[in-house]
């Protein structure tokens, strides 16, 4: 691409390795106004319309002059693809390359260990603290001068055993590196992951240490969100950086997912299965007496019965509200005894299991103890209070206890002690929902890019006909028939590649037993919780590669609604079965009424930004650039009331007839003859 010829970086940013699109100037004098002031601010642009180099470019040009570095988290694989081959491109313009290096975590990077069977499941701090062995072990033998290569010869097939391993050869090899010669390399041209993955597995380095000590000397850091919000590893990240957070330029990628994580890694769960492998632990090493108390098992056995005990409080639905001290009036009241010598007891079972971590670490075993785990949930259980928690006892997916975090904005807090932050995504808006999750400064910075895709490119219809509201499905026998006899009628109008998204699981399946399924091609591609990402992936790159139409079929919000790209005639239509609003639940009504309580818009926040964001998610497969076109249905009534988000949207008419004008007479495939296997 050519470039966009400029006197200054205020008129057209120096760096910038292509052709400004529409919008792009504007992003671009956002973030330039961003690097002078400092602060955060929140972009809503269009997927294709190339957000993340128009912010990149004037941060690294920030950053080189300011001598800052850039801290970029992703949350998938394919957007640190995306953004190192963007900082690629912006290099090659500097007068001296930059280092770019990309983090993930330990499990996914580790030579030594990955065909462990015991490592399967393994949590961070588990495989964290293998690994700091074998590195200790390591480091004396360097020191001994006993070298430790060639890595070990280790068989091509079958699961390992860890005893059989000792001090790791790959990690001695980053030891021995002339890092600045391979910092020196790598600013040349900035490896994919899986290019230096390759490299490193060629030259027998440890991939996830070699990024590590890279990173000290990178300008341009990606990670996924852990990595950052997580306290203990936030202070890892940093110092490998070598930088204070006040240096830090921070950018956050499909931000629209932050809320909800960040509500997630301040959860704490207690599942009946963790009380189970926790008693099962006792009974396989021997019960023990706790201090002027009962035994382990007997306090154990009481946990799990008080679990279920609450858990029936659900009734017909998937979870319910708890009162702030059910859990701890419950034991109390089955064991006896005060929330003091409950306490005792509980630490009791938490040195027990901590024993047996480093019993387990010492015989070179994966260092796990359920009975640690499940006395550190209960122990942190009170101090877990309204109206930052709510607890909820869950019968669907899982009987368990839940200390369900409402607020998001304690765990953002790291954000504000950044120099400034950039949050990047194509459903963002509504950006004051964001901003007040989050709780973000009143002078953030909102820029809301409006597509600049030609609109005669994409039609989005609704159907006045049907619906999926929860009240209609539950009182009309015959409402999942109607849909699926709907649907079918659908996609016979659309001479295609078409997505179909269902809300849920439960919802696509119902449809599909009633009589979908005999009404898809025979090759239609169904996405499965169970189905394992390889194989999903395979099963869709085989749809792409498939000439003429077909059939996927997924959910919003699930792997193929976010996250994979379907360019040029991958996929030219999309149709949403009803509205995705998040499932009533109890979590739900309490996000909803701590929101109400906080900043005034519980409705609008908890339940019809999600909504919004899902639909345009899914409808953004089809349209990548300029040049796609596509049809969007929707099979709902009630999508109305997404008008003003999506200003195309009309009632279905004739949807064949308006197909064929759109597509021309395409020949549309034939129905199957059998149903398509998920």
């Amino acid at each position: 691409m050519s470039t966009t010829p400029s006197a200054t970086l205020q008129e057209s940013p120096a760096l910038f390795p292509y052709r400004l699109r529409p919008g792009q100037e504007r992003i671009v004098g956002a973030v330039q106004e961003l690097t002078r002031r400092g602060g955060a601010l929140l972009v809503d642009a269009p997927t294709g319309s190339g957000k993340t180099v128009a912010a990149l470019a004037p941060l690294i040009e920030h950053a080189v002059a300011a001598d800052h570095r850039i801290l970029y988290l992703v949350r998938t694989h394919a957007q640190e693809v995306q953004v190192l081959a963007e900082v690629r491109a912006i290099s090659h313009r500097l007068e001296q390359p930059i280092l770019a290096v990309g983090l993930q975590g330990r499990q996914r990077r580790c030579f030594l260990l990955e065909r462990v069977a015991e490592m399967k499941g393994a949590t961070a701090e588990e495989h964290g603290k293998l690994c700091a062995d074998r590195k200790r072990a390591t480091e004396r033998s360097l020191a001994d001068g006993v070298g430790t290569e060639p890595p070990p010869e280790l068989p091509e097939t079958g699961p390992l055993d860890l005893t059989d391993l000792d001090g790791c050869a790959y990690y001695a090899r980053v030891l021995q590196a002339d890092i600045e010669s391979l910092s020196d390399k790598f600013s040349q041209k900035i490896p994919t992951p899986n290019e230096f993955e390759a490299f490193s597995r060629d030259e027998n380095f440890c991939p996830y240490e070699l990024a590590k000590k890279l990173s000290g000397r990178a300008r341009l850091v990606t990670a996924p969100y852990p990595f950052f919000f997580h306290p203990h590893i936030r202070r890892s990240l940093l110092d490998w950086m070598g930088v204070g957070a006040d240096r830090v330029d921070l950018v956050v990628d499909e931000a629209h997912h932050l809320p909800d994580h960040l509500r997630d890694l301040s959860t704490v769960s207690l599942p009946q299965e963790s009380v189970r492998r926790a008693r099962a632990e006792v009974a396989e090493r021997g019960d023990f007496a706790l201090p002027d108390g009962p035994s382990a098992s007997r306090l154990l056995e009481i946990v799990s019965l008080a679990i279920d005990q609450l858990v029936e409080r659900c009734g017909s639905e998937d979870d319910v509200i708890l009162p702030t001290n059910a859990l701890e009036d419950t034991l109390l009241a089955e064991i006896g005894g005060t929330s003091h010598r409950l306490d005792t007891w509980l630490g009791a079972l938490v040195s027990w299991g901590e024993t047996l971590r480093d019993e387990r670490r010492r015989q070179r075993r994966l260092p796990r103890s359920w009975v640690h785990a499940v006395g550190l949930s209960l122990l942190s259980w009170p101090q877990l209070s309204a109206p930052e928690y709510v607890k909820v006892a869950s019968r669907q997916p899982r009987r368990a206890l839940e200390a369900y975090a409402l607020d998001a904005r304690g765990p953002a807090e790291p954000i504000r002690s950044c120099h400034l932050s950039v949050h990047l995504s194509g459903t963002l808006a509504p950006l004051p929902e964001y901003r007040d999750s989050l709780g973000l400064d009143e002078t953030t910075r909102l820029l809301a890019v409006p597509s600049f895709f030609p609109p005669e490119n994409r039609l989005v219809f609704y159907d006045t006909l049907v619906t999926t509201q929860y009240e209609e499905l539950q009182s009309d026998p015959a409402a999942i028939g109607r849909m699926a006899d709907r649907l079918a009628e659908v996609l016979q109008s659309l001479p295609v590649k078409t997505a179909v998204f269902f809300p849920s699981f439960d919802l696509m399946d119902r449809v599909l037993a009633a009589g979908l399924a005999g009404a898809l091609p025979a090759n239609a591609v169904i996405e499965s919780r169970r189905l394992p990402m390889s194989d999903l992936w395979r099963s869709i790159e085989g749809f792409k590669a498939e000439p003429g139409s077909g059939v996927l079929l997924g959910v919003t919000g699930g792997r193929i609604a976010e996250g994979v790209d379907f360019p040029d005639d991958e996929l030219e239509a999309v149709v949403l079965v009803g509205i995705p609003y998040p499932r009533p639940s109890a979590k739900r009504e309490a996000l909803r009424t701590y929101l109400d309580a906080t900043v005034g818009h519980g409705w609008e926040y908890a339940v019809e930004a999600p909504a919004q964001r899902a639909v345009l998610q899914a409808l953004g497969r089809m349209i990548r650039s300029e040049n796609d076109r596509g049809i969007g249905v929707i099979l709902d009534r009630r999508a109305s009331a997404f008008a003003s988000a999506i200003p195309e949207l009309k009632p279905a008419g004739d949807l064949a007839a308006t197909a064929r004008g759109f597509f021309g007479r395409r020949t549309r495939w034939n129905r199957a003859t059998t149903a398509p296997k998920p």
